[in-house]
């Protein structure tokens, strides 16, 4: 926790102060949050076989039966964890801190920021796992996208066609871990869709535009690898991977998505699975916050969508 001196500073401004803050998480645009009622439950698995894809013969002679046709349906289980972290507030801190500290909100804010790291972790850890998404790749030297004599264009086109036979749905998402992105936007590829029609630098817009998705994430999410006590080692969360993936616009029944969150919304006290909690402890002479989060990272349909590991160098 701050040391006393660490929560005030002479004569400083109250409309200003820094703080370390990791970029926008893409957990939830990947994995689209799925309001449950229930702590666990199931959710059905509709026609894994594809028998609607199936031709049969539908002619009937008159006075017989039709053929009849089905489908199977089976069922998977989730289970919303709960996801807490504390902090410490001594009245000596609260008692001395300038305006510009807030105490209470500076609390919640880094324990919802960590929170959210650890979500990011995680679903980055399933997305990037070769032995999950088994529709991949690794590129290296002539084949890695910040070689000029790459194809990153043609590969994308070969993954879509892949995810396509694998899922019967258009991948709409790319997503490129700064690193990635940062070499892909001056790919000479790249550069030569653009170079006698656009103005300005190629950004995530564009880049969806030159490889027909609907969206280009750029993942920004920072970790900090460093010991406790030791100078900050940052490492991007998502590395130098990439992953094409079809994402539904929203959580649908009868659909295929590649993962879902399901968030408890009926837990006690909580707001669309999110609880916020500020009580009092006297013989500390503190006050204590806890932030709580029930959630569970699903990979619903690993086929949805096609990795590249070590997608540059």
């Amino acid at each position: 926790m701050p040391e006393v001196h660490e929560v005030h500073i002479d004569a400083a401004l109250t409309n200003l102060s820094v703080a370390y803050r990791n970029p926008a998480f893409i957990a939830d645009d990947l994995a689209p949050v799925v309001p449950v009622r229930k702590q666990s439950d199931r959710y059905f698995v509709l026609d894994p076989d594809r028998e609607a894809f199936r031709s049969s013969d539908d002619r009937r002679a008159p006075g017989a039966e039709a053929h009849e046709v089905g489908f199977a349906l089976s069922s998977e289980s989730y289970y919303c964890e709960d996801h807490a972290l504390a902090s410490v507030i001594p009245d000596e801190e609260r008692e001395n801190a300038d305006p510009v500290i807030q105490p209470n909100i500076d609390r919640t804010e880094f324990l919802r920021v960590k929170i959210d790291l650890n979500k990011e972790l995680e679903l980055a850890g399933l997305l990037t796992d070769p032995t999950l998404i088994t529709q991949n790749e690794t590129l290296a030297d002539e084949t890695q996208w910040s070689d000029p004599d790459s194809d990153p264009l043609a590969a994308v086109e070969a993954a879509k066609a892949t995810v396509m036979a694998a899922v019967q749905a258009l991948p709409n998402v790319l997503v490129l871990p700064y690193p990635v992105y940062a070499q892909l936007r001056l790919h000479p590829k790249v550069v030569e869709r653009v170079v006698h029609g656009s103005v300005g630098a190629v950004d995530a817009e564009l880049l969806a535009q030159i490889f027909d998705v609907e969206r280009v994430l750029v993942a920004r999410a920072f970790r900090n690898t460093a010991a406790p006590g030791q100078p900050p080692e940052m490492r991007y969360v998502w590395g130098n991977d990439a992953l094409l993936a079809y994402v539904p616009a929203r959580p649908a029944l009868k659909q295929v998505a590649l993962a879902y969150t399901f968030a408890w919304t009926g837990a006690p006290g909580a707001l669309s699975g999110h609880r916020v909690e500020l009580w009092r402890e006297e013989k500390r002479k503190a006050d204590v916050v806890r932030v709580q989060r029930y959630y569970d990272q699903r990979v619903i349909a690993p086929d949805a969508a096609f990795l590249w590991k070590e997608a540059v160098a």
